[in-house]
């Protein structure tokens, strides 16, 4: 692969042209025009939490899962639980990371830390998640979830 800068003074400020060359058009360049297209819309790096006196800078890749309980939004990775203030679906938004999964009206998964599913008793589905974490997943998120798996 060649990387090529070519000034264009025709261009107005703030414009960008992108041209792709290739001998055929590719499974390759399909995703490169597609990650191209959401270059500014990537995930961020971290995300901070502030929680009581402290603000912590987490790896979207290593949460686990997110919770509402109360009036708290707890933040599950590895090492922590991170109980912080905040909407489920505004902090679904601020990741910006299709691995993350509403599944109930508490709850989102980050599916590469998803195990296993198992039925429960009202019908819907478990999670079972890294660390031995547990979650339901109700009948309305689970067509969602499915669909994300490719089940």
């Amino acid at each position: 692969m060649e990387i090529h800068f070519q000034q264009n003074e025709h261009l107005k400020d703030g414009e960008t042209e992108i041209t792709l060359s290739a001998k055929t058009r590719s499974l390759e360049i399909d995703e490169l025009i597609e990650y191209l297209k959401n270059y500014r819309s990537m995930p961020p790096a971290v995300i901070p939490f502030k929680s009581d006196d402290h603000v912590y800078l987490i790896n979207p890749d290593n949460i686990i899962l997110i919770d509402v309980s109360g009036n708290d939004l707890n933040v599950y990775t590895p090492e922590r639980v991170i109980p912080t203030k905040g909407r489920l679906y505004a902090l679904i938004d601020r990741l910006k990371n299709p691995n993350f999964i509403q599944v109930s009206k508490h709850a989102a998964v980050n599916i590469n830390h998803l195990q296993s599913l198992e039925a429960s008793f009202t019908g819907g589905m478990t999670a079972i998640l890294t660390g031995k974490l547990k979650t339901d997943i109700s009948r309305k998120y689970l067509g969602d979830l499915e669909h994300r798996l490719g089940l």
